[in-house]
């Protein structure tokens, strides 16, 4: 009888532990905001202005992820306390899940979105490429918009096979809107320019699908011509890169639960920093009294 009921409550623990483990068993409001935290998790995209942007509150526990999508169901199991990434892909992602997280929609940092290009540029294709960019500004706005707002028509671009012109665009498709896996195929703002760019110049387009930060070092090799894939200007990338001209404003954000309050209240970047430092403090008081108490 007592292995009966060991066995039970042993059933009945690993049922609760598991159920943490998934999506389905997001944190209640109150269940959050009242945990005492020893530390505050916050995950990220690995190499991109988020993971340095986190990384400046030392206290805070940086959590690495290939995409932001993989931090967010993270955070829904319970696994991290945020997740800091890009505007667009943020709300993107808050749409595609629905009610269960939210946008804490303040603007933290000021960035530009760049085409990467082949600093051993033989083709010239910067040139060309600021050129088309400039040319069809208005247009490239209109689409940007679109991709952003969820508007726009979907376009399915895919990989020449028989390139007799290629044109090798590096892209991490994991980043909606801007870059996805569509099917055999990809989408998005960004690919769909370079699926534009390639028509209006005779190119076939190649895409090399990778980790994000594989890119850099991919088109600074000469392995791809253009890297194309939201990537944030930044004056370390710039040694090995080309830049073009910048196609898109933006600002990374936080990401939390929607039964999260932590946020509510903030009116600018400075109340949002001023609870990053104050849930950092928390932190390091905790560990500070846990070292103490041994």
């Amino acid at each position: 009888m007592k292995k009966k009921v060991l066995i039970t409550l042993l059933v009945i623990a690993i049922v609760g532990v598991t159920c943490m483990a998934f999506a389905g068993c997001d944190t209640t409001s109150d269940e959050f905001n009242n945990l005492d935290k020893t530390e505050i998790k916050v995950g990220f995209q690995s190499c991109t202005t988020g993971q340095s942007y986190t990384e400046d509150y030392k206290n805070l526990t940086p959590v690495s992820y290939t995409n932001a999508m993989l931090a967010v169901q993270d955070m829904l199991s319970g696994r991290i306390d945020y997740v800091i990434t890009d505007i667009a892909p943020a709300k993107s992602i808050a749409a595609k899940i629905g009610k269960r997280v939210k946008v804490v929609d303040i603007n933290l940092t000021e960035e530009v979105y760049c085409f990467a290009v082949n600093p051993n540029d033989t083709k010239g294709i910067m040139d060309k490429l600021n050129k088309f960019l400039s040319d069809n500004a208005t247009e490239l706005k209109d689409l940007q918009n679109k991709y952003i707002q969820g508007t726009n028509e979907k376009k399915v671009i895919y990989s020449a096979t028989n390139p007799k012109n290629p044109l090798t665009v590096a892209t991490s498709a994991d980043f909606p809107p801007f870059e996805n896996v569509s099917g055999d195929g990809y989408e998005g703002y960004d690919l769909e320019v370079m699926s534009m760019f390639c028509a209006a110049n005779g190119y076939d387009l190649v895409i090399n699908n990778m980790d994000f930060d594989s890119i850099v070092l991919n088109v600074g090799n000469g392995q791809s011509d253009i890297g194309a894939a939201a990537l944030t200007w930044s004056e370390e990338r710039a040694k090995s890169v080309k830049f073009s001209n910048s196609y898109y404003d933006a600002t990374q954000v936080i990401i939390c639960l929607s039964k999260d309050t932590t946020f509510n209240d903030c009116k600018n970047k400075a109340d949002v920093e001023k609870i990053l430092a104050e849930l950092a403090t928390k932190k390091s008081e905790a560990s500070g009294e846990a070292v103490s108490g041994q």
